[in-house]
């Protein structure tokens, strides 16, 4: 059953794309201001993050969706935030291909 699946998995690959992550909107980066927006906006404009961290201290979360197909990554975006104390966004990037 194991080997079924692998080759099936296999052939998907060869035929189609590959996702990882889960896809989100883009346009509401556009709405992120640093020391204004909220977790709670966050969430609500992205849904749970696929990561979340710490960095210097400060919570950080993590979306991110890549596409790959046979000839390598053919598309992918990711933003990352990070938050103050109070909850408000302190910094973000975005990019995308």
């Amino acid at each position: 059953m194991g080997r079924k699946l692998w080759v099936l998995w296999f052939l998907l690959l060869l035929w189609g794309c590959f996702p990882v992550g889960r896809d989100f909107a883009s346009f509401p980066v556009n709405e992120i201001r640093p020391n204004a927006t909220t977790k709670n906006q966050i969430f609500a404009s992205f849904g749970e993050p696929q990561e979340r961290g710490l960095d210097s201290g400060n919570e950080t979360w993590s979306y991110y969706y890549y596409v790959w197909t046979p000839m390598g990554l053919q598309s992918n975006k990711r933003l990352h935030v990070t938050f103050n104390s109070d909850g408000t966004v302190r910094s973000y990037s975005f990019s995308a291909k």
